[in-house]
């Protein structure tokens, strides 16, 4: 932007302008009298030549103008309203990098020539279906719309709106959890609890599980994990079955365990199953005593598959010559067993898994201990007898 000046504040050293004058008019051109003080009219050389004299109260502002936008405004008044003017200025606008005045040029050449082709390509247009049309005019012609700067289609734009709605309220119950969770340790602990179990929004689930995850107090956990079984959603639920496979404190995980177990909800059988495959011999316990709260029969062969598990453990010390012990609860273990130089060594130990075996023992109601035999030929028994298929057919 150009500073703009009143004609009694002469800019110093002005060699062009525009002159902006009273009546609405407007003149291009260069001053003469720079020196010319607040009475004096302006003598101004137009761009098309010649000379004039203007009195100052005609004269309402100059503004002053660059280099570039001299030697544009000097071609644009001598040119010719003309499809060859105008593409002439196009072009030179093009090579100075005058945007905006070069598409003005190119949209006056339409204006003498609604058919010009070289014309309409550097608009954008294409000619589609016997008639001249813009990309943009394209895209909506095909159903689509504008998002944020890119092409979607309506579905899409929706979705997007929706996700943008989702996150500004999932925003807000954070807001709103985080200042109850507080109040929590505060003075106003009934007030919070009251807030927290009147929730039933689902967007404020991920704020719950947030909190719920932090939360270490026994009291602060029950009121958050009510909550999470409040809004119900399949994330809350499986946020409470996490902690069950990561608490230490038994209290919370038994109690997570039982508001599980009331609500029965779907895909957390499925987790602790997954888990049973874990590694970790510590969470292969863990899902199973899971399990022996929310399983049923379906889950009876993985049971009996994870009764006795194989594990890796690492015994032994950096320093070479240590020697260190490996403990009898491995099956088949008889005491304790040394290794002795070399580092740490990796060793693999089958692990009878009593979690597991008290699932089994709960679900089913039998027991046939670690024998994972046993339960096998009683879990195959269970199963109906295929039906007989007479191969003969029958006679006349």
């Amino acid at each position: 932007m150009f500073a703009v000046f009143s004609p009694n504040r002469q800019p110093s050293n002005l060699e062009a302008a525009i002159f902006q004058l009273a009546n609405g008019g407007v003149v291009f051109g260069e001053l003469v009298n720079t020196d010319r003080t607040e009475s004096d009219a302006f003598v101004i050389r137009p761009y098309q030549g010649g000379q004039i004299a203007l009195a100052a109260s005609h004269v309402l502002t100059v503004l002053p103008q660059d280099p570039l936008e001299i030697a544009y405004t000097k071609r644009r008044v001598v040119a010719t309203d003309s499809v060859e003017g105008h593409l002439k200025l196009a072009e030179w606008c093009q090579k100075n990098r005058l945007k905006q005045e070069r598409k003005n040029h190119l949209q006056q050449i339409l204006q003498i020539d609604p058919d010009h082709a070289e014309a309409r390509k550097q608009l954008g247009y294409d000619f589609v279906d016997g008639k001249w049309m813009t990309k943009e005019e394209r895209m909506i012609s095909r159903g689509y719309v504008r998002d944020a700067g890119r092409w979607v289609l309506p579905q899409e734009k929706q979705l997007r709106e929706k996700q943008k709605q989702l996150k500004q309220a999932e925003r807000q119950w954070y807001e709103k959890v985080k200042r109850y969770s507080k109040w929590l340790t505060g003075n106003k602990r009934v007030s919070g609890r009251e807030h927290l179990l009147d929730i039933t929004d689902p967007r404020a689930t991920p704020a719950l599980i947030h909190f719920f995850a932090k939360a270490k107090r026994m009291e602060n956990v029950e009121i958050l994990a009510r909550a999470l079984t409040q809004v119900g959603t399949p994330a809350a639920f499986e946020a409470i079955v996490t902690r069950t496979m990561v608490e230490s404190d038994d209290d919370i995980t038994f109690f997570c365990l039982e508001l599980l177990e009331r609500h029965k909800p779907a895909g957390a059988t499925a987790v602790y199953v997954t888990a049973l495959r874990s590694k970790d011999n510590l969470a292969v316990n863990r899902a199973g005593r899971g399990l022996s709260f929310v399983g049923d029969s379906t889950v009876v062969r993985p049971l009996i598959q994870s009764l006795v598990t194989q594990h890796k453990f690492k015994i032994g010390k950096e320093n070479p010559g240590a020697v260190s012990t490996s403990f009898g609860g491995a099956v088949g273990g008889k005491g304790t067993g040394f290794v002795t130089g070399g580092g740490p060594k990796i060793v693999a130990q089958n692990m009878r898994n009593k979690e597991v075996l008290g699932a089994l023992r709960s679900i089913t109601g039998k027991d046939f201990d670690y024998d994972m035999a046993a339960w096998n030929r009683w879990y195959e028994s269970q199963k109906p007898p295929a039906p007989r298929i007479n191969s003969r057919r029958d006679e006349d």
